[in-house]
């Protein structure tokens, strides 16, 4: 079931997955509103639903002409039907003018609330909160989230399920969700309403769903640490549950995702970057290595991965990608002799025939090109203690993790117990060997049938006192990890590859 979760939702690009849901969501919100299920007017949903899309894309035109980069059109496409989701629908001067001033602030957040390349702040809650300042002294109230209602409850929750499935941020979302269900849920049930009464109203009635799937879950404000988005998800659900007001500042959804977001910014400064394009070398007959130069020294831990924003004429898997670095972090910042002089980077892919267009137009950069890094994150990682025996299974191209993390091990001089289970489809290939033998890591080859509970055994027979790390393809990385846990491994530790 997981693989074939993985394999529908990987089709599409992680914002074209959002595009979609978003759309559905408001397309049943129109059907419903044309039969009265809901109560918003549907010749009010179109027209600001038209004139948040027209303010927010022209606005981000503007901008990116002005800051001299490439638009990115599909996300400003999402921030403009989020907001469309939030701000009242409106058929009036006034409200469609506080509705476009919403987009355009969202827009305009992008470029102005930025910390070396990065927007900090989600920007359609950013922009529907400032609009709302503004139209405060005017009597004009703008965040309305008439998206919680009842009626649009279980196309909300599919389309959040997906997005949160999709970024491997469900936990994330279910903190959020149980938090704010107990906040608040301990206030109506302090009133009299029944506790089964209060779980259902605020799901139902508070748009803490839309909100966790496909707001909270952005994952360029969210920080890259597991217990930081944790934190980022409470603090949000705090400030979304508890009732504040100081003048026009008072307790909103929007508001609240801001403070989630200032708080994982304060939790993780982690700034944009690009990379120079030094060389790209074979690995094999499908695979190929991309070494880049950062403009500034690039901070990870071994395991994690990083975005790349490409813009060209993009298939649907959209114009940003991201791979996991192959390279160790000490190579990045300049502190061990790595692949040339001075710091790199470097990714590994499989470069298939037909491939998306995105490899194909990184294929065709010359050494000098530079490509923008919009995120490093990942909690791939090893455990700290050296003294836990390792098991990596990398299947393919899935070794460039587990290469960062050797290659890091070699340059600190670190002496680990690890079984490296390389499986291939081609006998003998063992992508990133050198630095699995400079690491000391013992290598067993196997074959994609020999992922069972009992041949893996055979392979490394002391594998369940060791703790598991998996990397490759979803199927493969589905299927190794059932393996593993039913050969007695305990702990497994996956690597996923959206978009695969």
């Amino acid at each position: 079931m997981r693989a074939r979760i993985d394999a529908l939702t990987g089709r599409v690009s992680m914002y074209r997955l959002a595009t979609i849901t978003l759309a559905i969501v408001l397309a049943q919100a129109v059907l419903f509103a044309f039969l009265d299920v809901i109560g918003p007017d549907p010749y009010a949903i179109l027209g600001t639903l038209g004139v948040v899309i027209v303010a927010t894309l022209g606005a981000n035109e503007i901008a990116a002409r002005l800051a001299r980069v490439v638009p990115h059109r599909e996300s400003s496409v999402i921030t403009a039907l989020i907001v469309t989701c939030i701000v009242q629908p409106s058929l009036t001067t006034p409200g469609l003018v506080a509705a476009a001033g919403a987009g355009v602030l969202a827009a305009l957040s992008k470029y102005i609330l930025v910390w070396r390349g990065r927007h900090l702040l989600n920007p359609a809650a950013t922009g529907v909160w400032v609009a709302g300042l503004i139209g405060y002294g005017f009597g004009q109230g703008v965040g309305f989230w008439w998206v919680a209602t009842p009626a649009l409850l279980p196309a909300v929750a599919v389309g959040a399920l997906l997005l949160l499935d999709r970024t491997r941020r469900l936990d994330v979302g279910l903190v959020f969700v149980l938090l704010t269900i107990v906040l608040i849920g301990a206030r109506l049930v302090a009133t009299g309403t029944a506790p089964l009464g209060a779980v259902t109203t605020v799901l139902q009635l508070f748009p803490v769903v839309f909100l966790a799937g496909f707001m909270l879950s952005e994952p360029l404000t969210l920080p890259p640490r597991r217990w930081q988005q944790w934190l980022t998800a409470a603090v949000t659900a705090a400030a979304f549950s508890i009732p504040f007001g100081v003048g026009p500042i008072y307790t909103s959804p929007e508001l609240a995702l801001v403070i989630g977001n200032v708080v994982a910014f304060a939790v993780s400064r982690r700034g944009g970057a690009s990379l120079r394009l030094v060389e790209r070398a074979p690995l094999s007959e499908h695979a190929t290595e991309y070494r880049f130069e950062p403009s500034r020294p690039l901070a990870f831990e071994p395991g994690q991965y990083l975005e790349l924003h490409l813009p060209h004429r993009a298939d649907i898997r959209g114009t940003r990608r991201t791979f996991s670095i192959a390279s160790a972090p000490e190579a990045a910042l300049g502190t061990a002799a790595s692949i040339g002089s001075g710091p790199r980077v470097a990714i590994g892919m499989r470069t298939p025939e037909g491939g998306s267009s995105f490899k194909a137009a990184l294929a065709q950069l010359e050494p000098g090109a530079r490509i923008a890094v919009t995120q490093v994150a990942g909690d791939f990682l090893l455990p700290r203690d050296p003294a836990v025996p390792l098991l990596m299974v990398a299947g393919g191209i899935g070794m460039t993790p587990f290469a960062s993390q050797l290659a890091s091990l070699a340059a600190r001089g670190e002496q680990r117990d690890i079984v490296l289970l390389v499986v291939s489809s081609n006998p003998g290939e063992v992508l990133y060997r050198e630095a699995a033998e400079a690491a000391g890591a013992r290598i067993v080859e196997a074959s994609p049938d020999q992922l069972t509970p009992d041949a893996l055994p055979e392979l490394v027979p002391d594998l369940a006192s060791r703790r598991g790390f998996v990397s490759g393809a979803p199927s493969l990385v589905a299927t190794a990890r059932t393996a593993l846990r039913r050969a007695g491994v305990r702990r497994v530790h996956t690597d996923y590859f959206a978009g695969y």
